[in-house]
């Protein structure tokens, strides 16, 4: 299996986490890609003889310093988000890869992701339930029956994305739409790829908001939800590993962060106790953002 991933060095600590997720639940031989322009040597070496340890292989694809840099970024976003998109032309020797964010735990096998037939589309991926609900600027572009997708996933067809796209139409489009961009590289990749993106099912990639009446409503429910959600993203602005978080399904990120930051576990005890905290919380958010005649408010 390889496995990309495009991180600078303030993401080092929840890769880290999300690499032990991704190693102790495959029984493959994992390869991971890591590419960057401005990890320091040290936090490269320390990432290649931890996924040694753990039985997988990292290797460093190191990206030009001045490579997009005058690409829009925001927010949490970093302009290392935007070298996904040129995979293909990166790893000019691969030919598939899956593509997973840093903010993410892989809960169980991803075999039947990785060797999924793409019945030649480029690539496979989730849709956005959050943006299906809310909307975006780059959703109302595409055609009205055209699903769109998350990027934080995605099991990508090399070969093929480089028969039928030229770097420069992504260039291009960033370009064009960088005063409209809300999820940058997200938006760019569904511009870029409408119709050729092969739908696969939410569990490669549930988050912990659209999971808080399945993980809160009893005991059964919760562990029917953690066995069907192979992957959990962190998406948004709050994060597991940051003071304050207030989301679900954070006791599935404190058992990996448990063994990939052992010096932290006394804060993570901590976090657990707020489990409660988070429950009311989270159906707080719930009630005060739910239609009841006609479902989430828009």
């Amino acid at each position: 299996m390889k496995v990309v991933v495009t991180v600078n060095e303030n993401y080092i600590y929840p890769l880290k986490v999300m690499l032990y997720s991704l190693f102790s639940t495959q029984e493959e031989q994992v390869t991971v890609f890591l590419m960057h322009t401005e990890i320091s040597a040290a936090s490269v070496e320390m990432l290649r003889t931890f996924c040694s340890s753990l039985g997988g292989e990292l290797l460093e694809v190191r990206i030009k310093e001045d490579t997009f840099e005058n690409a829009p970024v925001m927010d949490h976003f970093s302009k290392e988000m935007y070298y996904r998109l040129f995979c293909p032309w990166l790893l000019l020797n691969e030919e598939r890869v899956l593509y997973l964010d840093p903010d993410l735990i892989v809960n169980g096998s991803l075999r039947s992701l990785w060797e999924m037939e793409l019945d030649g589309a480029l690539m496979a991926a989730v849709r956005d339930r959050t943006i299906g609900v809310l909307g975006c600027r780059m959703k109302r572009e595409l055609k009205k029956d055209s699903v769109y997708f998350n990027s934080g996933v995605l099991l990508m067809d090399l070969k093929r994305m480089r028969e039928e796209i030229k770097q420069e139409e992504i260039s291009a489009l960033i370009t064009k739409w960088q005063d409209d961009l809300e999820f940058p590289d997200q938006d760019i990749l569904n511009l870029l790829c409408e119709g050729r993106i092969r739908q696969v099912e939410d569990a490669y990639n549930m988050t912990p908001i659209l999971l808080y009446l399945k993980e809160y409503l009893g005991t059964l429910s919760k562990k029917k939800t953690r066995r069907f959600a192979k992957i959990v993203h962190y998406a948004g602005h709050d994060k597991p590993w940051n003071g304050g978080y207030r989301k679900a399904m954070y006791p599935l990120w404190a058992r990996a962060e448990w063994h990939a930051h052992p010096q932290v576990r006394l804060r993570i005890v901590g976090r657990l106790l707020l489990e409660p905290y988070r429950f009311v919380w989270g159906l707080w958010q719930f009630v005060k953002n739910h239609d009841w005649k006609r479902g989430f408010k828009k």
